[in-house]
This record gives C-alpha cells, sequence and structure tokens, in this order.
C-alpha cells in the first residue's frame, strides 16, 4: 500500500514525546479558556517546544537554554516568563511538586525608556514614496499610537465617522476607543466601509485566505520603509511619538494612559518622554523663597570647623 500524493510522511512519536504533546495540548486550552490572546498562546508554545525535556525540566536545564548569548536582555526575560507559566501550570495540575524557575536564574528586565521617532524624521518618512497600504499603516501607527497587532486586525466596521472614533481590541481583549485624528478621518474615508483595511492576499496561519495580515507583517512593511527613507527606530517607535507628542502638547497622563490602552501609569511612562522644555517650565515654578537683600543666610550648627565654613562660602563671623 503506497502513501497517497502529497501528503507528509507519518512520524511515530518516541518515548515521552507522546505525553509531552497531550500535556502541552491542555495547556493550550486552559490558556485560550483564561482568554489569553492566540500570539501569546503561540509565543509561549513556541518557547516551551524548544526545551528538550519541558516535563522533566531542571534549575540547570532552564539557565543552560537562557545563557544564549545572542539573546537580548529582553529576550531573555519573555523566554523565562514563557516557561515560568509552563511550570506554574504543571505544578497547579500536580505535574510536578516543585518549580525549576524559581532556583534558575530570573533574568535581570531591562528599564524600559521612551524611544520615539523624532518629528524630523517621522515628516522625512512621510515623504518617501511607498505604497497607500504602508503609509495607511504609519499613520495609525503615529496618529492613533497602535501596536502593529492591532493595526493589522482593523475593519472597516470598527470606524464610526459620524462620532470620528475607532474601536481598538487590544491586549487581554480590551477594547478602547481612540478618536480619530483629521489626517486619520481623511484616511478613514479612503479605505473600506464593511472588510478588513488590510487584508492578506497569500492567507496566513490564523485566518486562512481572505483574512487580516498578521502584525509581524505590518511591522516588516513599516520597517522597509523607514530603512529606505534612512530613518533610525522600529515601527513600534511610531507609538512612542504618540505618547510623546500628547505629552509634550500637555495632555494629562492618565488621559494618555487610556488612549494607548496600558493598564498603568508605569507602563504609560516607558513610552512618554518628557520633553527638556516642560522639564524647565516645571522648574521654574518653584517659589523663589530667599529673604529680601540677596543670597539667604543658613544658620550653621555650632562647633562647625573654620575650613568647612570658608569652604561653603560663609564669612568667620556667622
Amino acid at each position: 500500500m503506497t502513501r497517497a500524493a502529497g501528503r507528509p510522511p507519518l512520524r511515530v512519536l518516541g518515548p515521552g514525546e507522546a505525553e509531552r504533546q497531550v500535556l502541552l495540548d491542555e495547556w493550550v486550552l486552559r490558556q485560550r479558556a483564561s482568554g489569553l490572546s492566540g500570539k501569546t498562546i503561540r509565543e509561549r508554545l513556541a518557547v516551551v517546544s524548544r526545551l528538550s525535556d519541558p516535563v522533566r525540566l531542571t534549575p540547570v536545564d532552564v539557565d543552560r537554554f537562557l545563557a544564549n548569548a545572542a539573546w537580548s536582555k529582553s529576550t531573555r526575560a519573555t523566554y523565562h516568563g514563557a516557561i515560568r507559566a509552563w511550570c506554574l501550570w504543571l505544578v497547579r495540575t500536580g505535574r510536578r511538586q516543585d518549580d525549576p524557575t524559581l532556583i534558575a536564574t530570573t533574568p535581570k528586565v531591562p528599564k524600559g525608556r521612551p524611544r520615539p521617532v523624532a518629528d524630523e524624521h517621522l515628516t522625512v518618512l512621510l515623504r518617501t514614496r511607498m505604497s497607500g497600504r504602508t503609509r495607511a499603516m504609519i499613520l495609525l501607527g503615529a496618529y492613533a499610537g497602535l501596536r502593529v497587532s492591532e493595526i493589522a486586525a482593523i475593519r472597516g466596521e470598527h470606524v464610526d465617522l459620524i462620532t470620528s472614533t475607532v474601536a481598538i481590541t487590544g491586549k487581554g481583549e480590551k477594547t478602547r476607543y481612540i478618536p480619530l485624528h483629521p489626517i486619520l478621518q481623511g484616511l478613514a474615508l479612503e479605505m473600506p466601509e464593511r472588510s478588513w483595511w488590510f487584508p492578506s492576499w497569500a492567507g496566513n496561519h490564523e485566518y486562512g485566505a481572505g483574512g487580516p495580515v498578521l502584525g509581524n507583517s505590518v511591522s516588516a512593511g513599516i520597517s522597509k520603509a523607514m530603512d529606505r527613507a534612512g530613518v533610525p527606530g522600529k515601527p513600534h517607535s511610531l507609538r512612542h511619538w504618540f505618547g510623546s507628542s500628547l505629552k509634550d502638547a500637555g495632555v494629562d497622563s492618565l488621559v494618555i494612559k487610556e488612549l494607548m490602552g496600558h493598564e498603568s501609569l508605569a507602563t504609560t511612562a516607558i513610552y512618554v518622554r518628557v520633553p527638556l522644555r516642560m522639564q524647565c517650565t516645571a522648574v521654574n515654578l518653584l517659589p523663589d523663597v530667599q529673604p529680601p537683600g540677596g543670597q539667604r543666610r543658613i544658620a550653621l550648627p555650632q562647633n562647625v570647623p573654620l575650613r568647612v565654613i570658608q569652604a561653603a562660602g560663609h564669612s568667620e563671623a556667622m
């Protein structure tokens, strides 16, 4: 009996592989039931699947896996989080008695800092020749502060031209309503009213033919445009520009937090760069409490050596 043409050959699972696959499938099911996004589940599964023996993982195995010198600190922290979630599930479901990630080295998470694209760079980028599709993606990143995955998932039905808002479902499947900047109002008139704004011509593993592009495709398209324009940064720098520009315009941080879909102001602070002009204005608001007639005289404690008084600029009579 011959194998049907076009079908991949069957692979017999080795010892332990069947058990591991059953556990991974059950873990995926649990994450879906918890409401985690498909992107998060796929990324976690990709990390755990790379472990040599995820079921009988040891602290040394975790350290060995994360010791890859080619990975950045943030990548190590992300991978550690995926392994931690897997091990915690194994413990909670009685598959393990211990959590090896509690003993293994925990990667230090680098402190995030605002990295917005410069106004001048954004101007150059938008003047660069590109497809209308890519330009629309860039405008949504800059003037609505959208993540690449949020840009990919926009449909015409999400836009309300009467109230000039767009409904965005972001992380945690939470929906927020963002007012459309006049530039985006004009863009919305050019885009489809009842379908995906950025359909996938070839189809993809998540939606198939006729669905939207994935966030990775949006990121790749914007990155290529930035490279051609000679503009430094990444597609996410457009989102940083959105937050920092709002702060520069004097918008309250709580408002920026809501527009960007953050859970806390601490996260918003990573995106918002407070310009030097605003810092100078803030410092100049401090009251002048000096007494009339010049520099305020400070009373020094007794038994202070003379050399200390002279070094401080005080007269011997003080």
